[in-house]
C-alpha cells in the first residue's frame, strides 16, 4: 500500500518527553502537512491518533497498537495495511529532548511484528536543524537527504 491508501496515522511519542511536551508541534505539522507528514498533503480525511510508547522499554506499544487494530477493524473495518505508525522525532531523532531512544530498534521490531508500516519522522524544529548543520546533533537519515522543516504558522485568512 502507498501513502494514499492509508486512512489512519498513529504518532508515537516518547513517554518521558510527553510529560513535558504537549505534542503541539507534531500536531501542527500534521494539520499543515509539513515535516514528516508532507507525504499526506493530498489526504485531508486522514485520521490521526497520538500515543506514547508506554515508557521504557516501550513494550506497551505493541499492546496499544494491537488494541487499536482490533478496535479499528471491529468498529470501522480498518485493516492493518491502512494504518501507518510515525515514531515522533523525540524518539528517533537527536534533538533538545535528548538523543534518539535507546530502545528504538526494539520499538521498530514491535511495530513490524504487527505488520504496520513505519515512518521515523514527525517534526523538526529550526533550532534542531541548525544544530544538525553545526554538527551538534546527529544528522537525520542518509547523507544528502533533504530534511523537511515545518513551515511557520499560516497567516489568518
Amino acid at each position: 500500500m502507498t501513502e494514499s491508501d492509508k486512512t489512519y496515522l498513529v504518532v508515537v511519542q516518547c513517554h518521558l518527553v510527553q510529560q513535558r511536551c504537549s505534542g503541539f508541534h507534531c500536531e501542527k505539522a500534521f494539520t499543515d502537512r509539513t515535516g514528516g507528514f508532507a507525504r499526506y498533503a493530498n489526504q485531508p480525511g486522514l485520521r490521526r491518533l497520538s500515543l506514547t510508547c508506554g515508557g521504557c522499554c516501550g513494550r506497551a506499544l505493541q499492546r496499544k497498537l494491537s488494541h487499536l487494530l482490533h478496535s479499528a477493524h471491529k468498529r470501522d473495518g480498518i485493516e492493518a495495511a491502512q494504518v501507518v505508525v510515525h515514531l515522533a522525532s523525540c524518539i528517533c531523532k537527536d534533538n533538545h529532548h535528548g538523543p534518539p531512544c535507546p530502545h528504538l530498534d526494539y520499538l521498530k521490531t514491535l511495530v513490524s511484528r504487527l505488520g504496520l508500516d513505519l515512518v521515523e519522522d514527525s517534526w523538526i524544529s529550526r533550532t534542531a536543524e541548525n544544530r544538525r548543520q553545526q554538527g551538534l546533533y546527529a544528522p537525520n537519515g542518509e547523507p544528502g537527504q533533504t530534511v523537511v522543516i515545518s513551515s511557520p504558522a499560516r497567516p489568518a485568512p
